[in-house]
């Protein structure tokens, strides 16, 4: 990464901070069925710092920016994976709660534009999913178009936290599902899976693009 702040740098900050979105959500849904023994707020910052909030170009080490931006994604990637792994541990059932939360938080940073450009649409839902740094590459776009996306998960950068936390990695893709198909709810494109790694997002038949 360059040693100035430039746009990769802005980008990868938006999707760290709609990450700290979700876990504030999970916070609250903990708060709101008293599942957990422990402050599940003070427990995250106790045990992985708290989060900033503050514009990037006000916190950021300009002496090392690729290392702090790293730093924010792992702290953010293990506070999801804590706090829905404990709450999980507490009562399982809340998995579908945390489902619709997720699909809240994809409907709200869906597009506004109406489109069905499903290259448009596929870019956006990238720019709003923390994959890790932009060189891990975790995906792979295999086809690119107008009517279809289909992608490739080259390589889980999410599940060395979960494992570290003792979670399971399988309720973060539920989660991220969820994610995906809130954002799509207002459009004709739909989500499918091919298998484990591969999915696709396309036009429903006989709608033209936009």
């Amino acid at each position: 990464m360059s040693a100035f702040l430039g746009p990769i740098h802005y980008w990868l900050y938006n999707k760290i901070n709609i990450q700290k979105e979700l876990v504030e959500d999970i916070i609250k849904l903990s708060q709101k069925f008293n599942t957990s023994e422990i402050e599940l707020q003070k427990e995250l910052d106790t045990r992985y710092g708290v989060s900033e909030t503050r514009p990037l170009e006000e916190v950021i080490d300009q002496g090392n920016i690729h290392g702090w931006l790293q730093a924010c994604v792992s702290q953010v990637e293990y506070k999801l994976a804590f706090g829905v792994t404990k709450l999980l541990e507490r009562n399982p059932e809340l998995i579908k709660e945390m489902e619709l939360l997720f699909q809240s938080k994809g409907m709200e940073k869906a597009l506004t534009e109406n489109t069905t450009n499903v290259s448009k649409i596929y870019k956006a839902i990238s720019d709003s999913l923390l994959d890790g740094m932009p060189c891990d590459n975790a995906n792979r776009v295999l086809e690119d178009a107008e009517d279809k996306v289909i992608w490739k998960r080259n390589a889980c950068v999410h599940k060395s936290y979960w494992d570290e936390v003792g979670g399971d990695i399988n309720n973060y893709y539920i989660l991220r599902e969820s994610f995906i198909r809130g954002f799509l709810r207002d459009t004709s494109v739909v989500f499918e899976k091919i298998d484990d790694v591969t999915s696709v997002i396309k036009r429903s038949n006989g709608v033209s693009a936009k």
